[in-house]
């Protein structure tokens, strides 16, 4: 079975372009939207990486709502005041309600950047408490954490769940305040995260959890010893790569027991594993009971 997978519904690959939002309106105008209404209110967010096209953006008179930009790759050129500022990976940009917006990405920088449109009427002295007012331009540091929330803020807008407006907002705090301990505290910025590597194999167990993920694959890729690489997994979580991967490989067949009228084989395959059978004695060993009867009981 082929599974497209729901974090990307709105992924939109073109060979100049790739591009990744979530659009909590439905529609996008082009100058904003403002709630005077709302505590704190996410209106787009997304990701760009530039291929072999340039993308240019002239709003004279800004938006209504607040804009802010993370570079994670290459670099893009940003007008303020009548001079061009050079913004780099590590760095983000933060656009006011009104504030000009003049700013270049070239293909040939590899350019790459999450984005973010917000309103509400906390907004204001969220940015305040974040120091993130005192200049438009800022340095951040390592980026793995923030792109993280990025990512968490397009899949909740993506998928359109109950609450979706609340939890953008929580992620939206969150966010916030991730960059505000940053600039509060410079010694973050110039640490890198010494657990990087294991972070991003997590995220890939996560996304791909119904793939076959062969652990000696994933330690090749943080270029460890498979020794290496499960000690240090376990330094992270606290447990080894097995564990872990069939954790999250049986907290989602639970959810599809609980949730869905798909058989216990279908779910089998679903959650990554091509033996209905094996699937169960997994299930069982760690749920306490078959699946059959988890489903049962759920109902």
């Amino acid at each position: 079975m082929i599974l497209l997978d729901t974090y990307t519904k709105l992924l939109e690959v073109f060979i100049a372009v790739i591009s990744i939002s979530g659009n909590a309106l439905g529609h996008w105008p082009e100058l904003g939207f403002e709630s005077g209404d709302s505590f704190l209110s996410v209106n787009h967010c997304g990701y760009q990486k530039l291929l072999t096209r340039s993308l240019t953006r002239s709003r004279e008179y800004g938006r209504v709502d607040y804009q802010l930009i993370c570079m994670v790759g290459g670099k893009g050129r940003f007008l303020f005041g009548g001079e061009t500022t050079e913004v780099t990976d590590g760095q983000i940009v933060l656009y006011t309600p009104g504030q000009p917006q003049h700013y270049s990405y070239h293909a040939g920088d590899a350019t790459e950047a999450y984005w973010i449109h917000f309103t509400g009427y906390a907004a204001r002295e969220y940015l305040e408490q974040s120091g993130l007012l005192a200049s438009s331009v800022h340095s951040v540091g390592a980026v793995d954490e923030i792109a993280a929330v990025f990512k968490k803020l397009i899949r909740e807008l993506s998928m359109n769940k109950p609450l979706s407006g609340q939890m953008a907002a929580a992620h939206l705090l969150e966010l916030l305040s991730l960059l505000g301990r940053k600039l509060r505290h410079p010694d973050m910025k110039r640490q890198e995260d010494p657990y990087s590597d294991i972070h991003r194999i997590m995220e890939t167990m996560h996304e791909k959890y119904n793939e076959p993920l062969a652990i000696a694959d994933l330690a090749k890729q943080c270029s460890l010893s498979l020794f290496r690489f499960i000690h240090k997994f376990k330094d992270v979580t606290g447990t080894n790569p097995v564990k872990y991967l069939t954790g999250i490989r049986i907290s989602e067949a639970k959810k599809l027991l609980s949730e869905s009228s798909l058989t216990v084989k279908e779910i089998a395959a679903i959650v990554g594993y091509e033996n209905p059978l094996y699937f169960s004695r997994v299930f069982r060993n760690v749920v306490g009971m078959p699946p059959s009867m988890y489903k049962k009981q759920a109902k």
